[in-house]
């Protein structure tokens, strides 16, 4: 076994010293049950200084709102407990709801306002008159938790988030840079390369969400790294567009090969801002005049993709830079280009958000109708942890063998627990030997918490300890008690088990077909349109990140390409619509086709389609005005090659 790492003994050291303060506190005020704020302590507890302030802030906010909604519900319905349990877990299932919409930080509050209301609301059905006096202790145990582990982790060794961005920025810079070489040079990149370039601009926004809560310099710049994250992934489907034009045109002229070599250099060096102009100005030296001529047609596609690829590595050096400064004032221009990538409209999933919230509601009524007709005491515990189980993993595709993992867990942790509840609680005579009993085994786990092959595991070890003495009363637990508890527990977990394998249980191929499906009803949308929806591009593109970790599980690399083409088919169709008033008949029929082809996707491109594309082609070929025909040729010519890369040249339409 590996030697723990300074990083991976501070951080267990530090949660612990939190989560002992926490309880301290706890037990010096005299509060119901103090090993509430010692689970908060874990469950809040991350490497980075400023993840632990934002997840806090979420949480004290999700709890005062579940709190609250107990107080309304508990003290109205407790006389009639069928009515109480179904109004539970209608909140419970509309909170998971809401959470999964989200897709931000804020998701969390929602979490937390859902299954606060099963941790207060069933124990206090035997005691309702009693529920404000738990609503209160759980928050100021919650609330305590919370700022003792903010406390620790800033002011102790404290890990900013700032420098891991910067460095995982610098990484990601450094693999597109490879790609763009290889593209530019015709060697090939592998796919699996480029997902992980995904996945490693989705762990950035992700680590991004925690910088206005950082104590680096960085706090002000999430906005930079998200248009700096845009400017990248859109470098994806550019790539893959000139790697086929490239292979498509065959061997270029000495010009184009210079050049191409020049633009390589240019990035290899950092992509100088100040030499962008110049590589344009080339560019445009070279680009053809439209004609009725397939490889110059493909060299004016060419062309348009290596300017768009010149603007983007411009615009990633001016971001990279921009994160040097210490104001969070921009310069106009830096305000100009994140303003224009940074809009956020992320793809959501309301038929997988209902089915989640269909599966806690539906395992909250089964295990609390257990727990009624059974009239066992313990029997509360059961749809307690159907709630949590339910909610916390509901953003897995499959959340099935994770609650699995838990129940399994919860199973071998009862004599650990049963130590814990029983021996070591009992014997210990000051708050002293408690902390000293409990140091190695939550020292060891919060080690382990740290190694990606151990967090899972180790997460969940130390929550369900520190969960069995938060939901037990401590001063009175004996063996009947506890195993009471136990079974209790395990029959909730058991339940929400079943109900996600039959209702909530996804293959990663069958998300995976709900994203590309999503992509091609937005299309034909935006066929539609009367004007270009810039929140296309941003949807496509985190659609492209929540594709990234589930195409690493598939054999099939083909979905990545269809979205990168999807994302480049909607970059072509803005364009069609910018200028379908000067052959208004061409494209308007062309994009009525476009639509009706994307709304029957997965079925293959018709030859009606193709017809209209040439037929427009040619119409762009005599556009009165220059910058329209070349703009129009790209964009005519790249959905060509997306949609027939089979198809014989385009030839010229006979009138």
């Amino acid at each position: 076994m590996k030697l723990p790492t300074f990083g991976e003994l501070a951080f267990s050291l530090k949660t612990f010293a939190a989560a002992m303060l926490a309880l301290y506190i706890a037990f010096s005020m005299d509060l119901q049950r103090p090993f509430w704020a010692m689970l908060t302590v874990y469950i809040v507890a991350n490497p980075y200084s400023g993840a632990v302030r934002s997840k806090a802030v979420y949480r004290v906010v999700g709890t005062l709102i579940g709190s609250a909604v107990t107080l309304l519900l508990v003290p109205n319905l407790v006389n009639a407990p069928e009515l109480l349990l179904l109004a539970l877990a209608l909140w419970i299932g509309l909170c998971i709801y809401i959470s999964l919409l989200d897709r931000t930080p804020r998701s969390y509050l929602f979490l937390l306002a859902g299954y606060t209301c099963a941790l207060i609301g069933f124990p206090s059905v035997s005691n309702p008159a009693g529920i404000f006096d738990v609503a209160l202790a759980r928050v100021e145990e919650i609330t305590l938790g919370i700022v003792c582990a903010s406390l620790i982790h800033s002011l102790i060794f404290p890990v900013p988030v700032g420098p891991s961005i910067l460095a995982r920025i610098d990484g990601a810079r450094k693999k597109a840079s490879a790609w763009s070489l290889n593209a530019l040079n015709r060697v090939q990149d592998t796919d699996s390369d480029r997902r992980n370039m995904s996945a490693t601009l989705s762990e950035l926004r992700i680590l991004a969400t925690h910088l206005p809560f950082d104590t680096s310099r960085l706090s002000w710049a999430a906005r930079l790294v998200n248009a700096l994250c845009d400017q990248l992934a859109l470098m994806l489907p550019l790539l893959y567009a000139i790697e086929d034009r490239l292979h498509s045109l065959g061997e270029l002229s000495e010009p184009w090969q210079a050049l191409l070599a020049r633009i390589a250099a240019w990035i290899d060096a950092g992509a100088n801002p100040a030499e962008a102009e110049a590589l344009q100005d080339q560019l445009k030296a070279l680009t053809p005049a439209p004609q009725e001529d397939w490889q110059e047609m493909l060299l004016i596609n060419l062309a348009a993709r290596l300017s768009a690829l010149i603007q983007a590595w411009s615009d990633t050096a001016k971001i990279r830079h921009g994160m040097g400064q210490t104001s969070s004032i921009l310069s106009a221009e830096l305000e100009t280009i994140v303003g224009h990538t940074g809009i956020r409209t992320l793809h959501f999933d309301r038929g997988i958000a209902f089915r989640s919230a269909l599966t806690a509601a539906i395992s909250i009524l089964l295990s609390g109708a257990f727990w009624i007709i059974s009239a066992w005491p313990s029997g509360l515990m059961a749809p307690v942890m159907a709630a949590v189980a339910c909610s916390l993993f509901a953003t897995l595709d499959d959340p099935a063998p994770a609650i699995k993992a838990t129940f399994i867990l919860s199973f071998a942790t009862i004599p650990i627990s049963a130590f814990y509840l029983l021996a070591a609680m009992p014997a210990a005579s000051s708050f002293g030997m408690l902390a000293l009993l409990m140091f190695p085994t939550f020292l060891i786990l919060g080690v382990f918490m740290l190694r990606p092959a151990s967090a899972f595991p180790a997460l969940m070890i130390t929550l369900i300890i520190a969960s069995t003495l938060a939901l037990q009363d401590t001063a009175m637990a004996d063996m009947n008690s506890f195993l009471n508890n136990k079974v209790g527990e395990l029959t909730g977990i058991a339940c929400a088990l079943f109900v996600t394998s039959l209702i909530r249980s996804f293959s990663s191929e069958w998300i995976v077909n709900r994203l590309l499906r999503a992509g091609w009803r937005d299309l034909a949308q935006l066929s539609h349109a009367a004007i270009p929806s810039p929140a296309f591009t941003a949807r496509m593109i985190d659609r492209l990140g929540l594709l990234a970790p589930r195409l690493s599980l598939l054999a099939d690399t083909q979905p990545a390409r269809d979205v990168l083409i999807d994302l480049r088919i909607g970059h072509e169709i803005t364009v069609l619509i910018r200028y379908q008033e000067q052959l208004p008949e061409q494209i308007k029929a062309l994009l009525a086709q476009l639509s009706q082809y994307f709304l029957q996707r997965p079925h293959t491109a018709s030859r009606p389609l193709l017809a209209q594309l040439d037929q427009t082609l040619h119409g762009a070929i005599r556009a009165p005005n220059a910058a329209v025909q070349l703009n129009l040729i790209a964009a005519l010519v790249g959905i060509r090659r997306d949609l027939f890369p089979q198809a014989a040249p385009y030839q010229e339409t006979k009138s």
